[in-house]
């Protein structure tokens, strides 16, 4: 049986900037976030180079709603709008095999197929301007799946604090009452929010992805 698993690699965005502006609070709300969403990973994510990060997912269905999470959750991470303090990733998203894994769990050092794809891409996004791709084996589906992408970094990467919020609050499954309640506004106030963010287009990418994956998962695990 064939295991297929995903590799998100990341960094943050003007990473020397933002430190200078809020010194370790980035760094501290980065590592509560890679918790937040990688807290059950095979390899939870490690911090590398100070800005930079790793973590390996056994559930590649579910990797680029992870991507999104991490950069709505750092988009979101301030309690107030202001440029130099916004908090955002590059993350590239590997799909494939791996060869090896440290026996402590640690991603580091790991090899293989996702390894590979998701470091390659880090690089070509930094120098493409991208804020996050997925790269499989599958052929059929690369090149879709970056035009999807392109679609998402875009749609995200536009979002204020407080967009960034609702829609974070959307995709981890609240409603809009919900939301309001817990941040401390309407269920009006929650779609006036919303509208105009295209968070449905998001939201329908990552079911597209989710299946699309899940059916060549299937496929390789019978080979």
């Amino acid at each position: 049986m064939t295991r297929v698993y995903a590799v998100l690699t990341g960094d943050l965005v003007r990473s020397r900037v933002i430190k200078d502006a809020c010194g370790e609070e980035c760094l501290r709300r980065l590592k509560e976030i890679l918790a937040e969403v990688g807290g059950d990973y095979t390899a939870p994510f490690s911090i590398f180079r100070g800005d930079s990060f790793q973590g390996v997912s056994s559930d590649p269905e579910g990797a680029l709603e992870d991507a999104v999470l991490l950069r709505l959750k750092l988009i979101a991470g301030f309690d107030r709008d202001n440029s130099a303090l916004r908090l955002d990733a590059r993350i590239a998203v590997g799909v494939g095999t791996i060869r090896y894994l440290p026996g402590d769990g640690s991603a580091g050092e790991g090899d293989g197929e996702a390894f590979r794809l998701s470091g390659l891409e880090l690089d070509v996004m930094k120098r493409a301007g991208r804020g996050i791709i997925v790269t499989t084996p599958w052929e059929d589906l690369n090149e879709t799946l970056s035009i999807f992408c392109d679609v998402v970094d875009r749609t995200v990467g536009g979002y204020t604090k407080r967009q960034a919020e609702a829609v974070m609050l959307t995709l981890e499954g609240f409603t809009q009452k919900e939301i309001g309640d817990r941040i401390g506004t309407s269920q009006s106030a929650v779609s006036y929010r919303l509208k105009g963010t295209g968070y449905e287009i998001v939201l329908k990418i990552l079911a597209w992805y989710r299946s699309q994956v899940r059916e060549r998962v299937r496929l390789a695990a019978t080979v």
